[in-house]
């Protein structure tokens, strides 16, 4: 009988997943769901700017006009401004759209990849998270005038609006939430999820999935 210990079992098989912090899953689930949203926001993007179809922002207006939500009117108009906006600097917009669709696809993988413990993604994701903040940024100091666009037309739609739905095209306040949602969802969760990427026990898991991995891969 040999009397030797028994080999202890890989470190796969339990060890690198017990290490795995819950606040790195959740930030990678985010950050999932925002390049899957960039995907399919940033193809229908570029998909109306090649074809060109704009819509009328007084039609949409109107067709909104007798919703018994009021947000709903706001949201029409303001997609329809967009769009318009955006037309008219599609030299601007059409590469920015094209980035974004690559770099949101760059995100989906790593995020996907940092969650699993794969080795190197925790480096590739900090880089998907580091070019998807730049990219925010330069849209965000590009593409004022697409702002300042939809924001004068929601404006200008009050007069067609309910008084209820009128409270809701206050130049200011849009001018505010354009800046919020630019801090907090663009930037504020990327900033978040590299936080998580840099904690110490975030880069122990990853330590202990890479070591894990070459013990499988030692004949």
């Amino acid at each position: 009988m040999d009397s030797s210990r028994p080999p202890s079992l890989p470190p796969a098989s339990f060890g690198p997943r017990k290490l795995r912090p819950w606040y790195l899953v959740a930030t990678m689930v985010l950050t999932w769901f925002i390049g899957v949203h960039g995907l399919t926001t940033g193809c229908s993007t570029l998909m109306f700017l090649r074809r060109g179809n704009v819509t009328d922002i007084d039609a949409a207006a109107e067709a909104a006009k007798n919703t018994d939500d009021p947000m709903q009117v706001i949201a029409a108009i303001h997609e329809a401004a967009r769009m318009q906006a955006m037309s008219e600097i599609r030299e601007i917009t059409f590469p920015l759209g094209a980035a974004k669709v690559l770099l949101a696809a760059l995100l989906v993988v790593a995020s996907a990849l940092a969650m699993a413990g794969r080795p190197g993604a925790r480096s590739l994701a900090l880089q998907a998270l580091a070019a998807n903040a730049i990219l925010a940024a330069v849209d965000y100091a590009l593409t004022k005038q697409v702002r300042a666009a939809w924001i004068e037309a929601v404006a200008r739609s009050a007069p067609k609006l309910s008084p209820e739905q009128a409270l809701l095209v206050d130049q200011k306040f849009w001018w505010w939430v354009e800046r919020v949602r630019f801090a907090v969802f663009d930037l504020g969760t990327l900033c978040l999820a590299a936080l998580a990427l840099t904690r110490q026990r975030t880069r122990s898991y990853f330590e202990a999935a890479r070591e894990a991995a070459e013990t499988i891969d030692e004949p």
